[in-house]
């Protein structure tokens, strides 16, 4: 029980603050597994219970994105990344919300590679700019690390949007060497 909280509280924030955010994710989710194990195991079990449902939420939305990266002739990849259990529960609790209330439990993360010469914030809006133009965006939730890039050197552009199907989903734009 003192390793997991050493680990919550010194090792995944020092893994954070390094860029190491793989490291970091699974370090809280192995802490939360053994000091939480009752709310770990009805989070994972959700996760896995909603699976199908978030596939096809992605594909619908991706689909149109798809085309017009593509007629761009960007080079990309695009693929929907799942919140962690420990994160998931975390919100839950800051605002006191059940799993289904938790609307970002995956995101849509485009990762593109920025060519010789090009600006890689530009393309970033320009990205946005695709995504906005096709979805519905949630404003108040635009994070732009571009013009301000975090502690840790992050710099891309996450927004929220309506997807086709009515759920907000979460975007990632950012450079490959960001990934």
């Amino acid at each position: 029980f003192k390793i997991a909280g050493e680990t919550a509280y010194i090792y995944a924030p020092l893994a954070h603050r390094l860029g190491l955010y793989a490291i970091k994710s699974e370090l809280e989710d192995l802490s939360f597994k053994f000091e939480h194990p009752d709310a770990y195991e009805k989070i994972k079990h959700k996760i896995i219970e909603t699976e199908s449902n978030r596939h096809q939420l992605f594909s619908n939305f991706a689909q149109p994105i798809e085309e017009k990266l593509k007629e761009k002739g960007l080079e990309y990849t695009m693929k929907a990344r799942v919140k962690t259990a420990y994160s998931i529960w975390r919100k839950m609790q800051k605002k006191n919300i059940r799993f289904e209330e938790v609307y970002d439990i995956f995101a849509a993360r485009i990762v593109f590679k920025c060519p010789e010469g090009k600006d890689e914030a530009e393309m970033c809006w320009s990205i946005y700019n695709i995504i906005v133009g096709r979805y519905y965006e949630n404003s108040e939730r635009l994070r732009n690390w571009l013009a301000t890039a975090k502690p840790n050197g992050y710099r891309a552009l996450h927004t929220t949007v309506m997807g086709p199907d009515g759920q907000w989903i979460e975007v990632q734009i950012r450079p490959e060497k960001m990934e």
